[in-house]
């Protein structure tokens, strides 16, 4: 077993490790500045990418020449190629006390993403850094660069620690005043913040960041089994609540649920957002291979 795996193996398994490095992020657009380099992945060494033709010059190299057109069309064209960019990927993990509800918890299943998203980032030679979202607190790691910092970056998110409560727009704008390096924002919360974070992103997003909500929620969150008159605790406030669990009480949740994640939807289709909603009790090999895949984080 190789130190990667020694080091993390209750967080990732080789085996689907191995199986992540045949992804790719996808990336729709890149800040200006990023380094020259491999971004798409699938064993791809060169750092040019294909992107045009234009008529061969005197001058010009002629192992760019495009002989299957020159065949075709009988005129020298050369092939036009553009730098692949490296892309600095932020992983912002939400470990305020919510997200350590359900079994297996929300946190969990957060840090197993943040950990495979990082792992693949840097096998692509890009660069990782990862957030931990406290409060108004943001602790931030070291930058990661290529794969050779694989251990140390899977190592960082497994020790994520938790905190009480967590105020998403304090968080963010702490983000933003970091001056990061532009590239792709990965937030990983249950979004269960009392502050509104949609400024925030829209700032994210007009400062140049491509950005990625994944939502996780627990199964008990999103289908509860209750009954009777309860007392519900909320995590990080610690205040009590007393309820009466009926039919109709669950009917009005589900109804209110379904309008909260449509206004998610809603908003960020408005800003150009990915939204990605997961349940914490999804197995993570369907989380990473099937659900970032369908939701166009990964390809």
């Amino acid at each position: 077993m190789s130190s990667t795996s020694v080091a993390v193996e209750r967080l990732v398994s080789e085996r689907l490790l191995r199986r992540v490095e045949r992804l790719s992020l996808r990336v729709r657009s890149l800040g200006r500045g990023a380094a020259t380099g491999e971004h798409h992945g699938g064993g791809r060494t060169s750092s040019l990418e294909l992107s045009d033709h234009r008529s061969y010059a005197a001058g010009d190299d002629f192992r760019r020449v495009d002989w299957n057109a020159f065949a075709r069309l009988d005129t020298l064209n050369v092939k036009v190629a553009e730098p692949q960019q490296n892309v600095l990927l932020h992983v912002l993990v939400d470990r305020s006390a919510s997200m350590e509800f359900g079994s297996p918890s929300k946190a969990r299943l957060a840090q197993q993403i943040a950990a495979y998203l990082a792992y693949l980032a840097l096998t692509q030679l890009d660069g990782v850094r990862v957030y931990a979202l406290k409060g108004s607190h943001l602790a931030r790691s070291p930058r990661y660069w290529g794969k050779g910092q694989a251990a140390d970056a899977l190592r960082h998110v497994e020790a994520l620690d938790s905190g009480r409560d967590t105020d998403l727009a304090a968080s963010l704008t702490a983000f933003l005043a970091s001056h990061p390096e532009r590239g792709v924002v990965v937030l990983l919360t249950d979004l269960l913040s009392p502050t509104d974070y949609k400024s925030r992103l829209r700032q994210l997003v007009a400062a140049g960041f491509e950005v990625a909500l994944v939502q996780v929620l627990s199964d008990a969150e999103t289908s509860p089994v209750l009954s009777g008159n309860l007392e519900i605790v909320d995590s990080e406030t610690g205040q009590r609540r007393r309820i009466g669990a009926t039919p109709e009480s669950l009917a009005a949740y589900h109804a209110a649920l379904e309008r909260w994640q449509a206004g998610i939807v809603d908003d960020c289709r408005a800003l150009g957002v990915r939204y990605v909603p997961l349940l914490a009790d999804r197995p993570i090999e369907s989380v990473v291979l099937s659900d970032l895949r369908r939701y166009g984080l990964l390809e």
